[in-house]
């Protein structure tokens, strides 16, 4: 079974002196427990959107993907347990948000301990949280946060911020027996647009990063996809749709769509992603005062392109030719920028470069037909088109017998013999927060645009070896991913 990682806000409830409770009364204890579960905890994780993933006889772990979310349900449930008889069990909740381990149904991770620790610290019938649940929930939770300072957790092998968590007085009736919801009224969703080629896997963690700031599609937030699939011409066309839905914000995702989206609007925010250098593309006059309306995240493909044919240099030291594969339909600024850059770097290392150009499938086969046999290896343009044709690109070159090397993983994962570029997980987490900072209030233009500080090395060991190419171990030690 296939194991994955992602964002979570975790919740951990035990009972408070459970076994002193099943000591006295042992059937009652769980005649009460059950109740408990049914009547209250299950009803209010599910209402939060959470889910169960482990419980014990006295306890359960469960997954938000918001952590406002999280928090949320342990404010509903201690609140009404606080409301209870004397006599019922108590609960300790801790909450947590962090990477976890996804292992078919189950959850594992520093993310599930830390939630465990803070529930063990907190009070009966009360909740502590983390410093990074604090940082997201306080102000967007009925609740006030007070301050324990840092703390030593056991088998945590750092110091942990916690606060613990107070919640506001119920108003009104809301006893487990009177049928109402433990869900406020919620407000009217902001509109986010998303401007792109087509959807990606990575998408998901633009959503995951979303939630666990409470911005849920379909409850708070409404996200609304405008996909060209390849045509930038429709771009203009596909802006105009989104004006006229009234969106609050932008997405865009790649050069492309961003600088159509420069062009049409200066009052819409826009949130951009996936650019390889803003500044020399125009589309901003500065990464630290980006100005205007335009924020949001470099990928860094100006330098990380470079890097990667670097790396097959060392792999293939004596490899002498490289072919350029680049769109013919995008922006004349965007395609003229990599192409100068990349030639320039193979100069550099003593490959004598050639440009071919190429957008749709039809027009990838015809190219790669007629490419020089000499050619070592073909790296095509970090581009959306280029991402949609990969498969066709891959199988021609590997008719030819030529590697591929790219900045885009789902070319490794199609038969590509490496890919170096930013860590896309990190890089849309960070599309998150400046999201939630304009809907905040907070102006594009107060922004810088970032850069990512995280590189992610995928390796195609099943490739390497059709093509007679042997990796060196201090590369393959390297790997984040290999494919074998």
């Amino acid at each position: 079974m296939t194991t994955s990682r992602r964002l979570a806000a975790i919740l951990a409830a035990d009972v408070v002196g459970y076994s002193r409770l099943m000591g006295a009364d042992e059937e009652g204890t769980l005649t009460r427990l059950k109740a408990l579960r049914a009547e209250l905890i299950d009803p209010a994780i599910a209402e939060r959107h959470g889910r169960i993933f482990k419980t014990t006889g006295d306890g359960l772990l469960a997954e938000f993907s918001s952590v406002v979310e999280a928090v949320r349900c342990a404010v509903d449930v201690q609140r009404v347990m606080g409301l209870g008889s004397k006599t019922e069990p108590t609960l300790r909740i801790g909450v947590h948000v962090g990477d976890v381990i996804i292992d078919g149904e189950d959850i594992f991770g520093d993310g599930v301990n830390l939630a465990a620790r803070l529930e063990a610290l907190a009070e009966p019938g009360g909740i502590c949280v983390s410093a990074r649940v604090y940082e997201d929930a306080a102000g967007r939770v009925d609740a006030d946060f007070d301050d324990l300072g840092e703390q030593s957790l056991k088998n945590i092998d750092r110091p942990v911020r916690v606060y613990n968590v107070r919640a506001a007085p119920p108003s009104g009736d809301q006893s487990r027996s009177g049928g109402k919801s433990l869900t406020a009224t919620a407000p009217v969703p902001r509109r986010i647009g998303v401007l792109g080629v087509a959807p990606r896997p990575i998408y998901e963690e633009l959503k995951r990063a979303l939630a666990a700031y409470g911005h849920i599609d379909g409850q708070t937030i409404e996200v609304v996809y405008r996909w060209c699939d390849g045509d930038y011409a429709r771009y203009p066309e596909l802006i105009r749709e989104l004006v006229g839905l009234r969106i609050d914000l932008i997405i865009a995702l790649a050069s492309p769509a961003a600088i159509a989206v420069k062009q049409a609007t200066t009052t819409i925010p826009v949130v951009v992603v996936e650019i390889g250098d803003p500044v020399a593309y125009g589309i901003v006059p500065s990464l630290l005062r980006p100005g205007g309306n335009i924020t949001g995240m470099s990928n860094g493909l100006h330098e990380f392109a470079p890097r990667s044919l670097r790396l097959f240099k060392e792999i293939v030291p004596e490899a002498t030719r490289v072919a350029f594969l680049a769109p013919d339909n995008n922006l004349v600024a965007v395609a003229r920028a990599w192409v100068e850059s990349m030639e320039a770097v193979a100069r550099a290392l003593d490959l004598t470069p050639r440009v071919y150009f190429a957008s749709t499938g039809e027009e990838c086969r015809s190219v790669l037909s007629m490419m020089d046999r000499r050619t070592d290896v073909i790296v095509p343009a970090p581009d959306q088109s280029m991402l949609l044709n990969r498969t066709i690109i891959i199988s021609a070159a590997m008719e030819l017998k030529i590697p591929v090397i790219c900045q885009q993983p789902e070319f490794v994962l199609d038969g590509a013999l490496l890919s170096l570029d930013p860590d896309r997980r990190e890089v849309y987490r960070r599309v998150a927060y400046y999201v939630d900072a304009i809907l905040k209030g907070v102006r594009p233009s107060e922004l810088p645009i970032e850069e990512p500080s995280k590189s992610w090395l995928m390796l195609n060991l099943k490739t390497a070896n059709l093509l007679g190419i042997d990796i060196p171990g201090p590369i393959l030690m390297r790997a984040d991913q290999v494919i074998e």
